[in-house]
């Protein structure tokens, strides 16, 4: 995919109409457009994002509302009943088709004030194949954007579309992303998921869930089984709901904390103390792990054995109790009532004699039927006299080994908190140095607001599994009550498929997110080395799809999180050049191709490399053109002749500002 031109008319800083027209050339694939700070650089980039999606990249605390599209000079030129508009037109093609988008506003002013109000909107698009310009076919109003979103996934917007000047640690090129998310759609893995979300994941719409709604039973005993499955299963939805609602508060929490910690690491002014506490933060942060593991030990050994040991005493005085009611077993084993009173019935013992009333042999016989039960209860007792001593030997030291578990979470537990002593002992003497004690007042309330939440959610995600092993109880009570059915039976059989489908596409997708999380990895580094020359350095996604920075030290490389302006750029840089060229790779797979004849989305930087230094910015340069099919950077002219890409450019542009203006213009460098 290609961008041919953008048009804009009296978008924000641009006044009249200004005309980009990008080079579409295989080997010199690569637009300028050069300006100075403040001219309107980045304007053309918020032209792209305002066209495709009718939004723009916000600033600190700003929301879009507070953002004028219409250009201040035209607005000041208007009257309470005129009208101005400002639009966007963005062309491009592929490798077939040709696409004309078109978004506009018209305003008019709430005169006296300088504000614009938004009076009507647009949005209109036409395709034409792309020799035959002049045959052109409007899409439906209802689709454009729908079809935008086709060939330009929003969500993967901040990829194609980034702002180098906005990044910081925690973001990708300045607004929070679901990297994993992103990896998703990229790599084609959301095509899995939202597979098996379909087959089992969404609750009573899934596949699975309609398949079992078609399996019936019958009586009263099936109805009450088919009835606590469905109440448990409506639980488990509610606990899921809950689990999201205390994510997106856990994660509101999370940015608080990060802004918090953020400041008091640009406030820390002694070395020492800042080793110190980042060493103790690692201790505590281990310790904690530990005394959770060692709890999560001693309750599962609890759960599995005490019920056993504290009915020991209770089960022999039990005993005792009913062999003292009872007397000596003098039943036959195994044998009930029922089977002397089938004998008698049928006149023949088992021996051939006939059973005769008032004979010696039935005599016998109803002597032996009250020693069985239920008139006696010898054989049951025994029963219950053998589980007893399997409950013994099964709970033989386990009283020492609880007692020894519960010691490690004790000791555990023991340096977790004298760790936090030591931390808050530290955390005194920095509030004496520096005036931040209010930060960590409020940092340590969102932590325990976060440690709250997350044992909120441990508790429903504990209700869900034991609900989710309820339901299998009950399923598999409901399969024996059921009606062997021909009906019952296809549809049984369509689930045990449908679960196995379910089953084998889980297995597959862990596979592959094995796979490309691997190699994301490994090509990561490798860009990240061929874009900035620092082999004391490195870069890695976490299992969490978080982008670290490492440096070499004596004992190997460690994270580090305070990271200058330029290395965060480096970081996020080498990751999204990562993205962008292991998904043109995929591509080429997909569709049976050469690497080299894969196409991409479009790359277009705006101050990628204000950050970054003169070596840097040549080497990460030398990267781009092979990225990408296209290049589009907007950037500062003393920055440009440090990136040697004159060679790879087909289209190069200047901003033109004059000091007593206040709109700028573009003009084509020759």
């Amino acid at each position: 995919m290609k961008f041919q031109s953008i048009t804009m008319k009296n978008f924000m800083r641009y006044k009249g109409v200004n005309t980009i027209t990008f080079s579409c050339d295989d080997e010199k694939n690569v637009t300028v457009v050069l300006g100075d700070n403040t001219v309107g650089k980045t304007t053309i980039a918020q032209a792209f994002r305002w066209c495709l999606y009718g939004a723009i990249m916000v600033e600190g605390r700003k929301k879009q509302e507070d953002y004028q599209i219409l250009n201040n000079d035209v607005l000041l030129l208007m009257d309470a009943n005129a009208r101005a508009s400002a639009s966007v037109d963005l062309v491009f093609e592929n490798d077939t088709r040709r696409y004309h988008v078109h978004r506009e506003e018209e305003y008019t002013r709430d005169f006296p004030r300088l504000i614009a109000r938004v009076a009507q909107k647009k949005l209109k698009m036409w395709i034409s194949e792309k020799d035959s310009e002049e045959d052109e076919a409007e899409v439906e109003d209802g689709k454009v954007a729908e079809l935008i979103n086709e060939l330009f996934p929003q969500n993967l917007s901040h990829y194609f579309l980034f702002d180098g000047e906005r990044w910081n640690d925690v973001t990708v090129n300045g607004v929070r992303e679901n990297i994993k998310e992103s990896v998703h759609i990229l790599t084609g893995l959301s095509a899995y998921q939202a597979a098996m979300r379909h087959l089992k994941e969404m609750g009573g719409n899934s596949v699975i869930r309609q398949f079992e709604k078609k399996i019936t039973g019958g009586g009263k005993i099936y109805d009450d089984l088919e009835a606590d499955r469905n109440r448990m299963e409506r639980e488990i939805e509610k606990c899921s709901q809950q689990i999201k609602n205390i994510d997106v508060n856990i994660a509101n929490y999370e940015n608080k904390c990060r802004e918090i910690e953020q400041y008091l690491e640009e406030n820390k002014n002694t070395e020492v103390l800042q080793a110190k506490y980042r060493q103790y933060q690692t201790v505590k942060s281990s310790q904690y792990d530990r005394v959770l593991a060692n709890y999560k030990v001693f309750v599962s050994e609890f759960s599995d054995k005490a019920y056993m040991l504290f009915a020991k005493n209770m089960i022999a005085a039990s005993l005792d109790m009913v062999k003292n009611v009872a007397g000596e077993r003098r039943d036959i084993p195994h044998m009930h009532q029922s089977s002397i009173d089938y004998i008698i019935r049928s006149g023949t013992c088992i021996c051939g004699t006939k059973i005769l009333p008032d004979s010696k042999e039935f005599e016998c016989l109803l002597e032996q039927r009250n020693f069985l039960p239920p008139a006696d209860i010898g054989s049951l007792l025994g029963e219950f006299e053998r589980r007893g001593n399997r409950w013994q030997n099964r709970v033989s030291g386990t009283r020492e080994e609880l007692a020894e578990l519960a010691t490690k979470v004790d000791d555990a537990l023991r340096d977790y908190e004298e760790t936090s002593n030591q931390l808050s002992v530290l955390e005194k003497k920095m509030d004496e140095q520096i005036d931040f004690a209010e930060k960590r007042r409020l940092l340590r309330n969102y932590r325990d607001e976060i440690r709250k939440l997350s044992g909120q959610r441990g508790n429903y995600e504990g209700r869900i599994d034991s609900y989710r092993k309820q339901i299998e109880l009950k399923e598999s009570e409901m399969r024996s009550q059921e009606q062997r059915s021909a009906e019952n039976q296809k549809w049984r059989e369509r689930l045990e498929l449908a679960e196995l489908l379910y089953k084998k596409m889980k297995q597959d997708f862990s596979v592959k997110e094995q796979k490309i999380f691997q190699e994301l990895n490994e090509q990561i580094q490798d860009n990240f080395e061929r874009m900035f020359n620092a082999k004391d350095k490195k870069v890695m996604l976490t299992p969490q799809y978080e982008i670290q920075m490492l440096y070499q030290t004596d004992v190997g490389f460690r994270e580090e999180k305070n990271l200058s302006e330029g290395e965060k750029i480096a970081r996020n840089f080498a990751f999204i050049v990562t993205l962008m060229d292991y998904s043109r790779k995929k591509k080429a797979e997909r569709m049976g191709l050469e690497d080299k004849e894969s196409d991409t989305l479009p790359l277009v930087l705006d101050g990628p490399f204000s950050k970054l230094g003169d070596e840097n910015i040549s080497l990460i340069s030398q990267v781009l053109p092979a990225t990408a099919e296209q290049v589009i950077i907007f950037m500062l002219r003393k920055d440009w002749k440090y990136t040697g890409l004159d060679d790879y450019v087909g289209a190069a542009y200047e901003i033109c500002k004059r000091p007593d203006q206040s709109y700028a213009s573009i003009q084509r460098k020759e």
